[in-house]
């Protein structure tokens, strides 16, 4: 069976609308920033896959907290891809290998040692098809990094309880636990192997709340069974 085709940056699809913001602009990189180092731990030195690294607006490979530019300069080999065509085409003017495509239905010639979905999960809605097509590109004892909003972050659950809707990002789909995630990548034969929380606001990290709280982001390590 042929690859389906994909649909060129949809209109509601909004992320480009998202601004880089200007005052993360930097030259050094937050290593100390709670995605960068999970994924970093798991990746540094590999050949690696980065789904979803425009990041909404291609300025944000000036930001200090940028996820791709890190990989590039503590990975083996990196390759990019993108659903907006006109910011892989900017990565790739600025020296990033980067390809336009489907996170949710993609076809390399080539595996690789780790594939990164840094906070993109949350913006899909075929997560069969996103995980079948990572699994058919990771090599044996390979991971998939998956990084998403915390549903539990305690600002989710004052909004919760003041709203009868919780606002987020227009974009999103749907809210993951480490629960559910671990529920729904067992349907596709993986596991997950390790969960960390973690947030970029010193506000949350000195409250006085349980991790699941406490935190506005989770990371997991997924493996094949």
């Amino acid at each position: 069976m042929g690859i389906r085709p994909f649909v060129t940056d949809p209109v509601n699809i909004v992320g480009a609308r998202i601004k880089a913001d200007r005052r993360d602009f930097g030259d050094e990189i937050a290593w100390n920033d709670h995605k960068i180092a999970y994924v970093i731990n798991v990746a540094q030195g590999k050949d690696v896959l980065d789904l979803g690294c425009v990041s909404h607006d291609p300025e944000n490979y000036r930001s200090r907290f940028w996820l791709h530019k890190a990989l590039v300069s503590r990975c083996r080999s990196v390759k990019g891809l993108d659903l907006s065509a006109a910011g892989a085409r900017y990565l790739c003017d600025q020296g990033f290998d980067v390809d336009h495509g489907d996170a949710q239905n993609f076809q390399f010639d080539r595996q690789f040692d780790v594939i990164a979905a840094g906070d993109l999960i949350e913006h899909l809605e075929d997560f069969g098809g996103f995980l079948e097509s990572c699994k058919r590109h990771l090599r044996p004892g390979g991971t998939l990094v998956i990084s998403t909003p915390n549903p539990w972050y305690w600002r989710n659950v004052v909004k919760a309880i003041l709203y009868m809707e919780v606002p987020n990002n227009i974009e999103h789909t749907c809210w993951l636990c480490p629960r559910t995630l671990r529920q729904l990548v067992a349907r596709h034969g993986l596991t997950v192997r390790n969960v960390s929380f973690g947030s970029r606001y010193l506000r949350d990290r000195l409250m006085p709340l349980p991790r699941g709280l406490k935190h506005t982001s989770w990371h997991a390590s997924v493996v094949l069974d």
